[in-house]
């Protein structure tokens, strides 16, 4: 608690006369402010404080809302072994890269599953690997597709680094991906 020295206690610290200015004749006038009068409402006229949008940096151009979540802690993206695998399955599924957008959760620790999805607003979506699931996800089943009430289609499935040279999680994956 911070005590609060009244001018006319003035007297006893200083032993020469003191002048106030103008300004400090009023500061010293007003009752004290008292931290029950203090109102969390910013003022009528204030302009409201923005919080910037978020920004993703991602791989192709989200032409059909196909949202690919990757987690790669040393590349930008996806590995290239593993891009080249991902673009071979996607191929096979009439998706070309432009049609997707992947992204590296790896770079954005701290925005949440809404941030993602306001910002892609996807219709497909598919999580590659357990460290590629955003903050704020719901739960979700592994290697099943999932119809959300928002009307997309999400796969949670294996990582990349998990199914190369893993014939059964291959096997697996390919499964599911081709009816998402």
């Amino acid at each position: 608690m911070k005590a609060e020295i009244l001018p006319s206690q003035l007297t006893y610290f200083l032993s020469e006369e003191l002048y106030l200015l103008k300004a400090d004749q009023d500061f010293y006038s007003q009752p004290t402010l008292r931290v029950e009068n203090l109102t969390t409402e910013p003022p009528a006229n204030a302009a409201p404080i923005e919080t910037p949008a978020p920004v993703f940096k991602y791989k192709g151009s989200n032409q059909k809302n196909f949202l690919i979540l990757t987690h790669y802690p040393n590349t930008e993206f996806i590995s290239e072994a593993h891009l080249a695998a991902l673009t071979s399955t996607l191929g096979r599924l009439n998706f070309m890269p432009e049609d997707t957008a992947i992204v590296n959760i790896n770079h954005y620790p701290t925005h949440t599953w809404s941030e993602l999805f306001d910002y892609f607003k996807p219709q497909k979506l598919m999580i590659l690997g357990k460290a590629a699931l955003p903050n704020g996800m719901p739960a979700l089943p592994i290697n099943e597709i999932t119809e959300t009430a928002d009307g997309y289609r999400v796969l949670y499935t294996f990582g990349f680094d998990e199914m190369m040279g893993q014939k059964e999680n291959t096997k697996i994956f390919w499964n599911q991906i081709k009816t998402l």
